[in-house]
């Protein structure tokens, strides 16, 4: 290889890196942060596996695809955005892109405002984010910036009150908003039971990797939803234990 060749191919290198984190920068603050993770992994994964072969029909095949691929993410939108986001916030890019240290105290925390929610009847539903930062759902409510309570939490969902309608939204430990509203998901729910409130946690899981929480005003009941998973009913201990798997160790198997 010639010093013009090495040349080039480090400029080459050094513009795809600048132009991929700047990019990253324009977006971390929201969920397309994971979804360029995902798409990049994917294709870098995709390209490494084919040189590694030699498998040139399958090239062939792939070059084919890129130009109508386009056509195949604009009918199949939705789906391509959940399957990229879920990509980049498995175990690994989350460690790439930066996670919390585990903290018992806010686990606990979050355990005793649910308690309080469930011994007042007060329907509520609670957001917490992982990799993804839900920048589109934030706005869509009342943006605050405090250290989450039991006090704070109780206050918000005293019913009839102008923040008790929607959802609280949870980052870093700390409310980031009020009364937002969540996308609602479109599948068939078995349990009757479950309301706009439900659709509305179990749409925000479906959408991305956020933890949700959801106690029912009429039966006191919390569930937990967590991707295309929702556990019902649930008692405190067990949802304890899920919080601190989901939130600091990244589990993704989740049980039925």
């Amino acid at each position: 290889m010639t010093l013009v060749e090495i040349l080039r191919a480090l400029f080459e290198i050094v513009v795809l890196w600048a132009l991929f984190y700047y990019l990253y920068r324009a977006v971390k603050d929201s969920r397309a942060a994971a979804i360029l993770a995902g798409l990049v992994a994917t294709v870098l994964l995709g390209y490494f596996l084919l040189e590694l072969t030699h498998a040139v029909v399958l090239k062939q095949l792939a070059g084919l695809i890129i130009g109508p691929g386009t056509i195949l993410v604009v009918l199949f939108q939705p789906e391509v955005r959940n399957a990229l986001a879920r990509f980049g916030s498995n175990r690994l890019m989350s460690r790439l892109l930066g996670t919390q240290e585990e903290n018992q105290d806010f686990v606990s925390v979050v355990c005793e405002s649910v308690a309080y929610l469930v011994s007042k009847r007060y329907g509520a539903l609670i957001a917490i984010c992982r990799t993804n930062k839900l920048s589109e759902y934030t706005k869509t409510g009342t943006e605050l910036d405090a250290l989450y309570t039991r006090e704070l939490i109780g206050t918000i969902f005293v019913p009839k009150t102008l923040l008790h309608d929607g959802a609280v939204i949870v980052d870093n430990e700390r409310i980031v908003s009020a009364a937002a509203i969540l996308p609602v998901s479109d599948r068939e729910l078995k349990d009757r039971s479950m309301g706009l409130r439900h659709r509305a946690g179990i749409g925000l899981a479906e959408a991305s990797d956020a933890v949700v929480i959801i106690v029912s005003e009429e039966t006191g009941s919390v569930s937990l939803a967590v991707g295309t998973i929702v556990q019902r009913s649930i008692n405190l201990e067990l949802l304890s234990e899920r919080l601190t798997q989901l939130l600091y160790t990244h589990d993704e198997q989740e049980q039925d």
